[in-house]
């Protein structure tokens, strides 16, 4: 594993050296040209089961991608992607060190917006009052789709962690906006993902407190039923936030045995996703006693 990760250091060095070389429209041409290697990195990734070689392996990727984007700040297919990157490491980090993982949702949220920046209204209204970036949300189409899941996936999961501070408090109802154009957009990206995505959302916070149980557990079950089981994250986060909201044991138990005994290498594209969420499964048995 040691000569995997020194492999990727080489090749981090060997980039930097070719573009501190490069001019300004060279970069970015080059920066042009390595993004289908990025994007069949992050495919690459998803497919792995390793879980100890993607946290070893990932933070080097992430360095290379943000000196990328500082080249090219408006590439949007990069922004993207380099938003579900760190998702998708926060989400490894999450259960370690939680402000960590803020830090990455949050870098992770303001690449997918600047992505969905190439909509011209989109960029003109994103920083004005909840009706204008409601409007600007109008402007996306079926290309933005990526942009706009990883941006509100980083967005809400961060939102999560800060729910004790009024500055994050003040931003759910772009979320809330974001959650509802994606799910006009494509309900069914991701194999459900943007239903899951609302049934966490809707279950952060109790009902006395605004949390809609009920709602969320439509969206989670229409993500089942989408994904078919094949995404077990989306069973680990209906226990961690549905089924403890609402204080039912026999359901949280119930899920967490579902990704755990769910299958392994079925889907390819949901590999590491399963892992992560065996991972989620564990540590949150762990925490059933503090939970209940």
């Amino acid at each position: 594993m040691g000569s995997r990760i020194g492999r990727q250091t080489v090749f981090l060095v060997v980039v930097g050296s070719i573009l501190s070389g490069c001019s300004g429209l060279t970069n970015k041409l080059a920066v042009g040209q390595m993004v289908p290697v990025v994007e069949n990195a992050a495919a690459g990734a998803r497919e792995r089961t390793d879980l100890d070689l993607i946290e070893q392996g990932l933070p080097a990727n992430l360095l290379l991608i943000d000196g990328m984007v500082r080249t090219d700040p408006k590439n949007a297919d990069l922004l993207a992607a380099s938003s579900f990157l760190h998702f998708g490491y926060a989400l490894l980090v999450e259960l370690e060190s939680l402000e960590r993982a803020s830090s990455y949702y949050a870098i992770g949220r303001d690449q997918g917006l600047r992505a969905l920046e190439r909509r011209k209204e989109f960029a003109r209204k994103r920083g004005g009052d909840l009706e204008e970036f409601e409007d600007a949300l109008q402007s996306l189409r079926r290309r933005d789709i990526p942009a706009l899941t990883w941006a509100t996936a980083n967005w809400g999961r961060w939102l999560s962690l800060n729910l004790e501070s009024p500055r994050a408090v003040s931003q759910q109802p772009r979320v809330v906006a974001m959650l509802q154009r994606l799910l006009e957009l494509d309900p069914t990206y991701e194999a459900g993902l943007p239903h899951a995505l609302q049934g966490m959302f809707d279950s952060m916070r109790p009902e006395m407190m605004g949390g809609r149980p009920d709602s969320a557990a439509a969206h989670f079950q229409r993500a089942f039923e989408i994904s078919q089981d094949a995404n077990l994250l989306y069973r680990a986060f209906y226990a961690e936030f549905y089924c403890r909201q609402v204080l039912d044991e026999e359901c949280f138990d119930t899920s967490l045995d579902l990704v755990e005994a769910g299958p392994q290498t079925d889907v390819p594209e949901f590999r590491l996703m399963n892992q992560i969420a065996r991972r989620r499964a564990r540590h949150l048995r762990d925490l059933r006693d503090e939970l209940f």
